[in-house]
């Protein structure tokens, strides 16, 4: 959980969740209500690994090197989602940095 907190500390971050190789949630802290954290978690590892698929076929149509992505996000009007490997966080989109988010993730 310190990894999470660590999130949580940043300006705009509402919550931070880990999730297992299933999709299962393995951990989550901030303002997530329990009925919700399954679902998210669901969502977070779904485009997780939507994300490396894509990358994939990326690299081999383009021939490029430096893929996989390394992380992902999705964005709303007022709330977005980011993502470095199993971990996650919601986050206020006025409230935010986003490279400080993303810097965070991957370092955790």
């Amino acid at each position: 959980m310190p990894h999470l907190e660590r999130l949580l500390m940043l300006d705009g971050v509402v919550a931070a969740l880990r999730v297992y190789d299933d999709g299962t949630l393995a951990e989550a802290t901030g303002h997530l209500d329990q009925i919700d954290t399954q679902l998210a978690a669901e969502l977070c590892h779904a485009n997780g690994r939507f994300m490396l698929h894509n990358s994939d076929m990326f690299m081999t149509l383009s021939g490029t090197t430096g893929w996989p992505a390394r992380g992902w996000m999705m964005a709303g009007d007022e709330l977005s989602v980011c993502g470095v490997a199993e971990v996650a966080c919601f986050v206020r989109n006025s409230e935010v940095s986003f490279n400080e988010v993303f810097r965070t993730l991957t370092e955790i």
